[in-house]
């Protein structure tokens, strides 16, 4: 389904883009060398939560090490238990055994949004995004550590959903544990764990001993302690009491929805963003869930993959695509692509039957990321025929995403354009897929009429409404008027739009039908 973004993304998004105050890492750089299989990589960060999915190995926990060795802080800012330092090297995170070659001639570029630059021309007021590099030479060492710009940063890996029980320094301090001063936003980290986990706390307080601590709560007459907590529980205590604990900092955590069942995973979400919009944190994580991506807009995804050997990141990516590719399963005869939900839905009823069956229809995401994966297709040299339909509106920008694919590909063969050209095609109309709908079911009240059991004066007043109703918002808006969900709206509309307007898919269909033939 089309993300849809809240009134808080928008918030979101339109601070992290202004903020110059709380030294947002905006984009990391790997201009030269390889660290750990890494060998390419230039992500942008455009929202404060952003979510990396791929298989294992194709470098995301190396990305979160990344961005953990952004910044550098003084002997005062936030660290966890156990850490000596309170910011990370890449020592902290590239550790080596002695039979294992270092990585030498590295070269990462950060880039800050920062307040406070050194003033330049190119910088007059000390505002902007800049950025810093860090270098490794072969044989040598990190250049200095201590020119990063400061900031705390925390790491939480997997180790967080560990429960007391297990952790040996919580069960040999078990009863030494002890109160201590209130800090002074228990209550909120109370209220974000109860909202995602659907439980009413009536406290919550750390109990600490030497630099551990262990958490503590009431529900109703029941006092209980991390001991006897579940994994999940205990990690968002720790996620939260983090955030609130240094308020502003950059969040690097693998794994975010460890421990949480699918609802609670996107209740966390939904508060997190409440709350990274209150403390200006900003989260970087890693992901194997489609419910952590389907709660995040288009453009705070990505997807790393090792495309003939080499590193890949997408941006923009569909939670059906990705985790399809995740789960391995196998194609049909021929894959098409499609950019959204609304596109599958115009494709399942327009292919008939006897196609249908022999292809697979997979939602990528924008049309970038539709124009990288067919690029990565070529690349891997994929034997199953794959064929990338765009939504209409971008048939005029099908310079601009050719461009996208031949950006996927280190050195385009001489083939590359005929050969993607061949494998392109569009839905009918010259405007995105739900406004051609709307626009032809106005031209065919009198067959959509009977099927959505609506007066045609009034049906043709409703349809008006969807097409103001903005672009992607259409069938929301005339779902609503019906009285019905959107998904029926939609699959209804479209059914008999496409049975009145069969003649505008036939180029579409003889393109399927060639693909079919050539994998036959």
């Amino acid at each position: 389904m089309k993300y849809r973004e809240s009134q808080r993304d928008k918030e979101l998004r339109k601070r992290f883009s202004n903020d110059y105050g709380h030294l947002l890492l905006r984009k990391i750089i790997l201009k030269e060398g390889t660290l750990r299989g890494l060998d390419a990589l230039d992500i942008a960060f455009q929202y404060p939560i952003t979510a990396i999915a791929g298989k294992n190995g194709s470098g995301k926990s190396t990305i979160l090490a990344l961005a953990c060795c952004a910044y550098h802080n003084g002997k005062t800012g936030f660290k966890l238990p156990k850490r000596k330092n309170s910011y990370y090297t890449f020592s902290d995170f590239f550790i080596q055994h002695y039979e294992e070659i270092p990585p030498g001639g590295v070269v990462i570029e950060y880039h800050i949004a920062h307040n406070n630059w050194k003033k330049t021309p190119s910088f007059p007021d000390g505002v902007g995004i800049g950025f810093q590099r860090r270098r490794k030479k072969k044989g040598g060492k990190w250049n200095d550590y201590a020119d990063r710009v400061r900031k705390n940063v925390v790491f939480l890996g997997i180790e967080r959903i560990v429960p007391h029980s297990e952790r040996s320094q919580s069960r040999s301090y078990s009863r030494a544990f002890s109160d201590t001063s209130p800090k002074g936003w228990e209550d909120k980290v109370k209220d974000a764990v109860g909202f995602v986990l659907g439980r009413t706390y009536s406290k919550f307080r750390y109990l600490e001993h030497s630099k551990y601590s262990l958490p503590i709560v009431q529900v109703g007459d029941i006092v209980y302690s991390g001991f006897n907590m579940g994994a999940g529980e205990n990690a968002l205590f720790e996620i939260f009491s983090t955030i609130y604990a240094c308020g502003g900092s950059l969040l690097v955590m693998d794994e975010i929805e460890l421990g949480l069942h699918a609802e609670a995973q996107r209740r966390f979400i939904e508060r997190l963003k409440d709350v990274c919009y209150e403390t200006h944190t900003q989260v970087i994580c890693t992901t194997h869930s489609r419910e952590i991506f389907d709660c995040l807009p288009y453009d705070a995804r990505f997807f790393v993959e090792r495309v003939n050997g080499k590193s890949k990141i997408t941006e923009g990516i569909s939670s059906d695509f990705a985790f399809a590719k995740l789960a391995a399963v196998p194609g049909a005869e021929v894959e098409l692509m499609v950019e959204d939900d609304v596109a599958k839905a115009i494709l399942l009823l327009c292919v008939p039957s006897e196609m249908r069956s022999r292809v697979k229809i997979t939602v990528i995401g924008s049309s970038t990321a539709l124009a990288r994966q067919l690029a990565a297709i070529y690349i891997r040299g994929e034997t199953l025929p794959a064929l990338a339909v765009f939504d209409g509106d971008q048939f005029g920008k099908e310079r601009d995403n050719l461009k996208h694919a031949r950006s996927m590909c280190e050195k385009t063969k001489e083939d590359f354009d005929e050969w993607y050209i061949s494998r392109i095609n569009y839905l009918p109309g010259e405007t995105w897929p739900e406004a051609w709908l709307v626009q032809r079911a106005s031209e065919c009240v009198s067959s959509l009429s009977p099927v959505v059991s609506c007066d045609e004066n009034a049906l043709i007043d409703i349809l008006e409404y969807g097409l103001q109703a903005g672009k992607h918002n259409e069938f929301y808006e005339i779902a609503k008027q019906l009285g019905i969900e959107r998904d029926m709206c939609l699959q209804l509309v479209t059914m008999v739009v496409v049975n009145n307007f069969q003649d505008h898919f036939k180029p579409l269909m003889s393109h399927i039908q060639k693909s079919l033939q050539e994998a036959g």
